[in-house]
């Protein structure tokens, strides 16, 4: 019981944490650089559909950090959810809120497809991978809103230091723009 009071206190010492919402915005310049990289994804990709793509992908994981009272870090916050502290945010969660949200765009350039690293290990991690409409998943650029505390982190799957990216299929056909 102690040891359960102690760790209630601690949990509730660090809620305090939590991100500052006006530590969450979108720059111009990041929009630009996400525009440019979804572009580089294919011939096929139109401009106006990479930009809004951009700026869905940027201002969205701010939406949802309020909407799961977000604290940083992110491995503090699953440790929250985890002992019914907090109720959602999840990095898999993160990614059915975002596969959801950016479905709506109906993009003709790109499809939206489920990434995974390490699977069912302890510190597996979900997020959702673009690529140009009909690509190979190996194409794709990483949208991971989980890793930065609701500021989107987004680099091409070959090129992520932290982890190694496979497509989740049946996940991919389920959340994703897909077609069996």
């Amino acid at each position: 019981m102690k040891s359960f009071c102690a760790l209630l206190f601690i949990a509730l010492l660090f809620t305090g944490c939590s991100v500052k919402q006006e530590a969450l915005h979108v720059k111009r310049d990041g929009i630009e650089k996400l525009t440019n990289d979804l572009m580089l994804l294919g011939n096929s990709v139109r401009y106006e559909e990479a930009r809004l793509l951009a700026y869905e992908a940027l201002t969205y994981p701010h939406v949802l950090a309020k909407r799961y009272a977000l604290v940083s870090p992110p491995t503090f916050h699953n440790f929250l959810i985890n002992t019914g502290l907090k109720e959602r945010g999840l990095c898999y969660e993160w990614s059915e809120d975002m596969m959801a949200h950016l479905k709506k765009g109906r993009y003709e350039s790109f499809d939206l497809r489920w990434g995974v690293a390490n699977k069912g290990e302890f510190d597996e991690h979900n997020s959702v991978v673009v690529v140009a409409k009909h690509a190979p998943f190996q194409n794709g650029l990483l949208l991971d809103p989980w890793r930065n505390s609701g500021e989107l982190y987004w680099a091409r799957l070959d090129e992520d230091p932290e982890y190694h990216w496979v497509e989740n299929k049946e996940r991919s056909l389920y959340f994703g723009t897909l077609q069996p």
